[in-house]
């Protein structure tokens, strides 16, 4: 490609797009790559302030064109379950056709940023996507690049920078706890979470309200254990006070608890167990009124098929704090996005 005035590039193909901008109104292609450059077009040049524009050069040929390179780099990275929306100022997005939980390969994803002059980014990882969501994008910084780089880069974005693990269809089954809600003294307020889980795609089987008796609960969600539920959550009743025995109920049922407590607000006093290759689920009594809680982070990784551990949780202490907007638009926030 070779600079030139505007004045002196009539009748030559322009090499990029060119970009108008009106503060605050629009951002848009005003000329387009590949366009023969007319005598009336200089004007409308100026007047977004180009006074100069890179032209194509014959001749060139181990360079590569910023358009054609993210095209590359980004039908590497892509997988069956992503589209590629087509290129807009050198970049190149990547869509997810489906719903599940993005993951991504840090390591990879830094390397491929180290290639001299190519940009790529993504959605955090562990990030939960629903169909048509963007979830990557990529382009390069001059307007060519080197073949030799290029080539690097479609390796690397080959190995799996970004890929999404389709949400499964599993059963699962909810038991509150607390005999003041299974006397009737207090309202079952539990619809939410019922409306919460099946938001999630959870197929529920049942639900059953168990007074604060060790048995008792531990009975119910053996029950829907053996009915074949593979996630059971309990709601409440994992505070300090002396009412509080759904931990110790959790693990009357002989289940492993992989971790109670989580570095999340609100959602601290979270609790996940493992019984016979199923998930039980101690949800804090924040999941009554509050919009986002550990439970809305965690339960989209057991339904993508995440092998979960106690590390896991401790490393969404950085991102851990909810900020209550009067508006909640998670997962497009900082909540829940540690690792």
């Amino acid at each position: 490609m070779k600079k030139v005035k505007v004045e002196d590039a009539i009748g030559l193909i322009l090499a990029h797009d060119v970009t108008r901008i009106i503060p605050g109104e629009v951002k848009e292609v005003a000329f387009s790559r590949g366009r023969v450059i007319e005598k009336g077009d200089v004007e409308a040049f100026l007047d977004i302030g180009r006074a100069y524009v890179y032209v194509a050069e014959e001749g060139v040929e181990e360079l590569v064109h910023e358009e054609e390179a993210a095209y590359r780099i980004a039908k590497a990275a892509a997988t069956e379950d992503m589209e590629m929306l087509p290129a807009r100022e050198g970049k190149i997005t990547l869509r997810s056709k489906i719903d599940g939980l993005a993951s991504v390969n840090r390591s990879l994803l830094t390397r491929i940023n180290q290639v001299r002059d190519v940009l790529f980014n993504t959605v955090p990882d562990r990030y939960p996507v629903r169909a048509g969501d963007h979830i990557a994008a990529t382009r390069i910084v001059p307007l060519s690049i080197r073949e030799e780089a290029l080539q690097t880069a479609e390796e690397m974005a080959g190995r799996g920078i970004i890929r999404i693990d389709r949400y499964k269809k599993m059963k699962g089954a909810l038991v509150v706890t607390g005999s003041e809600v299974f006397s009737g003294r207090v309202a079952d307020g539990s619809s939410r979470i019922e409306e919460k889980l099946r938001g999630h795609g959870l197929d529920l089987i049942g639900k059953a309200l168990v007074p604060d008796d060790i048995g008792q609960i531990r009975d119910a969600i053996v029950a829907y254990i053996q009915k074949d539920a593979e996630i059971v959550v309990t709601t409440g009743g994992l505070s300090v006070d002396p009412d509080d025995i759904t931990q110790e109920a959790i693990q009357a049922t002989g289940a492993r608890v992989l971790t109670y407590g989580a570095p999340l607000f609100p959602g601290a006093m979270f609790l996940i167990a493992r019984l016979r290759k199923r998930y039980i689920i101690g949800a804090p009594a924040c999941v009554y009124y509050s919009d986002r809680t550990a439970l809305d982070v965690v339960l989209p990784w057991i339904l993508a098929g995440k092998k979960i551990t106690a590390n896991d949780i401790r490393r969404l202490a950085c991102g851990g704090l909810c900020f209550h907007c009067p508006e909640c638009h998670y997962p497009n926030c900082v909540f829940g996005k540690g690792r």
